[in-house]
């Protein structure tokens, strides 16, 4: 199951990457002061956020499968956590924070999409902790 971003986050993303390599251009091709190195920063700028984009629509924030969550992070980077190894659930400043005992997994829950964020409290809720380990369980 794939936990996604907010459309809109993605969206800012795709439009800023845009502009970036769009004013990049402008300052490479269309000005007649080509020795500046203002066009290759703004080109090269919305070439990244461009690929940031990609990667965040093809791998999403976070995958929960085969009992492990991994959480995707460009340029191949990944944290990962066994659901059975998370010995804590913590909220914290609008944070998730699963803890085990080797690592932790903060989970910003502002980069999450709604329908994505039911998905996830429903996978955690589901973990067999104890009431004073977890908040998901005082809650019911």
């Amino acid at each position: 199951m794939k936990i996604k971003f907010p459309k809109f986050r993605l969206y800012v993303k795709l439009v800023l990457g845009l502009l970036w390599s769009i004013a990049g251009l402008y300052y490479l091709f269309l000005r007649d002061d080509n020795s500046s190195w203002t066009g290759y920063f703004y080109f090269a700028g919305g070439f990244l956020v461009l690929a940031q984009f990609i990667y965040d629509i093809r791998n999403q924030y976070f995958i929960i499968e085969n009992a492990t969550i991994t959480k995707n992070i460009l340029y191949g980077f990944k944290n990962k956590i066994e659901l059975d190894q998370i010995q804590e659930i913590q909220k914290v400043k609008g944070n998730y924070i699963l803890t085990s005992e080797t690592q932790k997994m903060k989970i910003n829950l502002d980069l999450v999409d709604e329908s994505s964020l039911n998905n996830l409290i429903e996978v955690l809720s589901h973990l067999n902790l104890p009431s004073e380990k977890s908040f998901l369980t005082r809650q019911k």
